[in-house]
């Protein structure tokens, strides 16, 4: 179409460090460093490349050309890119004078500095050219991201069954890395000339698939029986997947697609979808979206929350066991989505600086109604409603829950949730106030049913809260991180004062926690674990880390230390690494 002797694309391989492709002019598969070559500098970088003399540029590698005798000429190469995240690179090589964009329409035209004019033979790539790959590049990376969902990105439940072990056999296809092949700019290399072995022998890699899906097997297990889960561990050994591998498995196992004759495939679609939306934030990402959706499920599997809360909604078109059910998808697929294209800010940076989603909902409840909005304009997308099996009263039902869980989720309305609550609670001889464990509170009307969600979505928001004390730092120190990000925009902003927790030069969320547990949280899980006695592990794990932090308490030294050791110890695969590292999580 545009004109070019060779074409290739290289998509990004997070766990190697590399980039691959199986669409070349060699008939075999290419794998080269992240950073290698012109290809490696734009995955990395974001940002096209046009060269017009190969040999001129000090990125280019001559040896394979000396090799074959084929000569590169010139260069063009774009990124792949799906919500800001590269995905890989399309790259042509050697401009030629056929293609879409004739001599005739080249020499009409006046290009900007550094391309071609036309006014020669075609040798160089133009403007138009380079605006084109573009624009089929950005269609390539949707094609790509979309078409890698429904089969080679779900466990085997998506497609045969449920349960526990089917919901994890064939993980492998999500997990596993693209096959090896050889090395760098062979992308040039003839048809004829096949490309070497590099030593890694199969079995190696067998070895190491086997490893990684043992990792996800045993991590998806005991999640979904325990109250405490590592979603890190989980991003790392489901090659940065976790809401999507973790959503499928609860989906699964619990029986919800089958109860409710869900579509698998395009839940599996959704999730997918919805995981993509997370941005790479050090604390707002995906890993916090699976963390949350855990503690979720934790609630709703060892605790009556469904079925207190479905026995106070009159459930239209369904009976009450149907509406238990949708109780579960609704809390289920509120925590999916709660923090669902979240852009490291809280509501009050954007609207402090006029953001476009401040505007959009009038600064209430910005991000969250952002969030929920989003999400079901997704959801409403034929390929991805895999609740259009439900009657559309019983939707509209589990919509308004869903819609209310997530505008919970917002600290601004933590106190009035809070207050609400134990009043209602108070009112319903609950021991709520007194953070007495009593029988369950049994909500007499919809609105008390949804008030008792927002308060279960709420804890949940906060689950990193009740982990073991090492998983539970490194959470805090993320959340310190982002926090700190957003205080250098606001100095950068010129914005006086700087948000509370947020001026990197002042006590930060990690200086603070014994405050921040003792006013907002321990009411918060205390007047939980009142109405739903079954979460008394929960709220066992919030005190014994806020007995650790009260250990520290008077001692900033101390604290500094911890978070330092804490952020050394980070894996490159971490949710605050950098995009290039992880190939920007998928």
């Amino acid at each position: 179409l545009v004109g070019a002797e060779v074409a290739s694309v290289f998509l990004v391989d997070p766990d190697r460090q590399s980039l691959f492709s199986t669409v070349n002019s060699t008939g075999g598969e290419i794998r080269i460093p992240i950073d290698a070559g012109i290809a490696g500098h734009v995955a990395s970088t974001g940002q096209p490349e046009v060269i017009h003399d190969a040999y001129g540029d000090s990125r280019f590698n001559r040896s394979v050309d000396t090799k074959t005798g084929f000569r590169t000429r010139s260069i063009m190469c774009v990124p792949l890119k799906v919500r800001k995240c590269v995905i890989g690179v399309a790259q042509l090589i050697n401009k030629t004078g056929g293609g879409l964009l004739s001599p005739e329409q080249q020499r009409s035209r006046t290009a900007p500095d550094g391309f071609s004019t036309g006014t020669e033979e075609p040798t160089a790539f133009t403007a138009d050219d380079l605006q084109f790959l573009q624009v089929f590049a950005s269609q390539a990376a949707t094609a790509i991201a979309g078409s890698a969902t429904p089969e080679d990105l779900q466990p085997q439940a998506a497609r045969s069954g449920s349960g526990a072990s089917e919901s994890v056999a064939s993980l492998k296809a999500a997990v596993a890395p693209p096959p090896q092949v050889a090395g760098e700019d062979e992308k040039t290399r003839p048809l004829e000339d096949s490309s070497e072995d590099d030593g890694v022998d199969d079995e190696d890699l067998d070895d190491a698939l086997t490893r990684r899906l043992d990792a996800c097997e045993s991590l998806l297990s005991e999640a979904y029986e325990s109250w405490k889960f590592d979603a890190l561990a989980l991003d790392e050994a489901s090659n940065h997947r976790p809401l999507s591998v973790l959503g499928g498995y609860i989906f699964d196992r619990s029986g919800l697609v089958g109860d409710l004759e869900l579509d698998r495939e395009k839940l599996r679609r959704f999730l997918l979808e919805i995981e993509q939306g997370y941005d790479d934030n050090p604390y707002h990402n995906r890993c916090h979206a699976a963390s949350v959706l855990h503690s979720t499920h934790a609630m709703l599997e060892h605790t009556d929350l469904a079925q207190l809360a479905a026995s106070a909604i009159e459930w239209q078109g369904v009976g009450q066991e149907v509406g238990e059910r949708l109780v579960r998808v609704a809390l289920l697929l509120a925590a999916a989505v709660h923090d669902f294209e979240h852009r490291g800010v809280s509501n009050d940076f954007m609207i402090r600086t006029l953001d476009d989603r401040a505007i959009l909902y009038n600064d209430r409840n910005v991000n969250e109604s952002h969030h929920v909005a989003a999400a079901f304009a997704v959801l409403r997308r034929p390929e991805f409603n895999f609740l259009s099996s439900l009657p559309a009263k019983a939707f509209r039902q589990l919509r308004t829950l869903v819609i209310s869980a997530v505008l919970g989720t917002d600290m601004g309305d933590h106190g009035a949730i809070l207050k609400a609550f134990v009043e209602t609670a108070a009112s319903n001889d609950v021991g709520a106030s007194a953070g007495a464990i009593a029988p369950p509170f049994r909500p007499k009307s919809e609105q008390e049913a949804k008030l008792l969600l927002q308060m279960a979505i709420k804890c949940s928001d906060l689950g990193h809260l009740m982990l073991d004390w090492d998983l539970h730092l490194q959470w805090v120190a993320l959340l310190e991180d982002e926090n700190f990000a957003q205080g250098d925009r606001e100095k950068a902003l010129g914005l006086s004062p700087v948000s509370f927790l947020m001026d990197r030069e002042k006590p930060g969320a990690s200086q603070t926690q014994v405050g921040f547990m003792d006013f907002m949280v321990l009411p918060l899980f205390r007047a939980l674990g009142a109405a739903l006695p079954g979460a008394e592990p929960m709220l066992r794990g919030v005190e014994e880390n806020y007995g650790r932090w009260k250990a520290l308490d008077g001692a900033p030294e101390a604290v500094a230390a911890l978070m330092h050791a804490v952020r050394a110890a980070r894996s490159p695969g971490s949710p605050a690494a950098k995009p290039a590292q992880r190939g920007c999580k998928e």
